[in-house]
């Protein structure tokens, strides 16, 4: 028997499903069946050699594939390294999981997709038999069924804002205009809410078509659109524009996209991630940079203490409601971050300016906590510094009460942070009592004044 005869390809995202997956096909073997995914690589070795001996040696490649808008560069390479290794090799096999409303990837779609449960149960058993490992169907049924959700099920959004992907081959943009075959994608209710077209995927074209209509105009799709596109292609030379034109999407709501990440992948695609935020009424204006800096922070921390600390602060536990913090927590950390850092209008050198010197330090040591919380709070659910690549189960054992430690010093951080800044906020518009009281008076005057008018008027 090789020394690693499955090997289990994915992005890191699906971490979880892959570990879940590996402790399916061990438990079922009865321990005779080797496993390797990339996290059993142990820290400090030299993890593409690792990957690439492991590689040589399986027998079977198993691609757990999600969303198609993911880069898919890396799981492509391991699967093209796969086949190469040993091509006259018939035992060897590449299995590629897809759930059933997504279409195959183009560089393995000349393979037979496995895309429900039964077709994974029975390509599992071929590779027992393969093996001469005896294995109990009926038990191997139940394991796998427990999968059925992560490996098969609709891909869903995290909690976090609606996304909406960009998609363009590359080559196309090198003269600086978006090619009307471009497509935005995403959830249709999203797209929906955006451009008023209910659909996953959206030309470019289209957009451009709504954008020269009446209601286009009224809408701002144009003034958008032609944002988007400066966008766009400031990121793929690596430049930042700040949004600034807001979409009136559906129902007359407001969006504001913020570019996430912007990359070219292995297959040639350009490939961009938006945040659609839906704003509450216009930018703010007419005010200096150390107002909108305090005002966008009292927004930020709002959002903060409703969407983690009062959301995610009670002690439910069961295996459902960890997964799912794990999952959720550190979305919404970064999409409440990258709302922060491309608004345009918050800096933490204008935001201390705002306040004396004493209250500037006392901010300046809560800003400092924060990277702190934020490295422990990833740490109780598992994963590594950034949030994004997960290390150990997480919210078992001692994680659960360093989870419960930092969202208590989350909390209270966030109360002082709060209570602070509206407190600046207050004395920077505060008038004296005196002023105050004439100015009442000059409007009940002038509202008078109006009032007799209108009678005269009519009389």
């Amino acid at each position: 028997m090789a020394p690693n005869p499955i090997f289990i390809s994915h992005r890191s995202e699906y971490g979880r499903t892959a570990r879940a997956m590996k402790k399916v096909i061990e438990t079922a073997s009865h321990g005779q069946m080797d496993v390797f995914i990339s996290e059993d690589i142990p820290r400090g070795n030299e993890w593409r050699r690792s990957i690439e001996h492991h590689l040589l040696t399986a027998q079977s490649l198993f691609l757990l594939y999600g969303a198609p808008y993911e880069d898919w560069s890396w799981c492509f390479y391991e699967a093209g390294y796969f086949a190469a290794a040993k091509p006259a090799a018939a035992d060897r096999r590449i299995f590629c999981l897809i759930r059933p409303n997504v279409n195959p990837p183009g560089p393995l779609s000349h393979l037979q997709m496995l895309t429900s449960k039964d077709q994974l149960i029975r390509e599992l058993i071929g590779i027992f038999e393969r093996n001469a490992i005896e294995v109990n169907v009926n038990d191997l049924r139940v394991l796998v069924g427990k999968l059925d959700s992560s490996l098969f099920g609709e891909i869903r959004e995290f909690d976090g804002y609606p996304r909406v992907h960009f998609v363009a081959l590359d080559a196309e943009l090198a003269n600086g205009q978006i090619p009307p075959a471009a497509q935005f994608m995403g959830d249709d209710s999203v797209l929906g809410d955006l451009f008023t077209i209910q659909a996953q995927s959206v030309p470019w074209c289209k957009v451009q078509k709504l954008a020269n209509t009446e209601t286009g105009r009224q809408n701002f799709v144009y003034k958008w659109l032609e944002e988007t596109a400066q966008i766009l292609l400031a990121a793929r030379e690596n430049e930042f524009v700040s949004p600034q034109a807001v979409l009136i999407g559906r129902g007359g709501r407001r969006y504001r996209t913020l570019l996430h990440r912007a990359r070219v992948q292995g297959d040639g695609d350009y490939r961009c991630e938006f945040l659609a935020i839906e704003e509450v009424g216009g930018p703010l204006t007419g005010l200096s940079s150390k107002q909108l800096s305090l005002l966008t922070a009292i927004r930020m921390g709002y959002r903060f203490r409703s969407e983690i600390i009062q959301k995610f602060s009670g002690d439910a536990l069961s295996s459902d409601e960890r997964e799912r913090r794990i999952q959720q927590i550190p979305r919404v950390i970064e999409d409440l971050t990258v709302e922060s850092r491309t608004r345009g209008n918050i800096s933490t050198e204008d935001f201390l300016a705002a306040f004396d010197d004493v209250e500037s330090e006392k901010m300046a040591r809560l800003l400092d906590y924060w990277p702190i919380l934020a490295r422990e709070m990833y740490k109780a659910l598992g994963l590594s510094a950034d949030g994004k690549t997960v290390i150990r189960p997480g919210l078992v054992g001692p994680d659960v009460e360093r989870y419960r430690t930092v969202l208590k010093a989350m909390r209270l951080l966030n109360i002082e942070f709060l209570s602070r800044s509206c407190a600046r906020v207050a004395q920077m518009m505060k008038r004296p009592e005196q002023e105050l009281t004439d100015g009442a008076k000059a409007l009940e005057d002038a509202v008078k004044a109006l009032t007799a008018s209108d009678i005269e008027t009519a009389a």
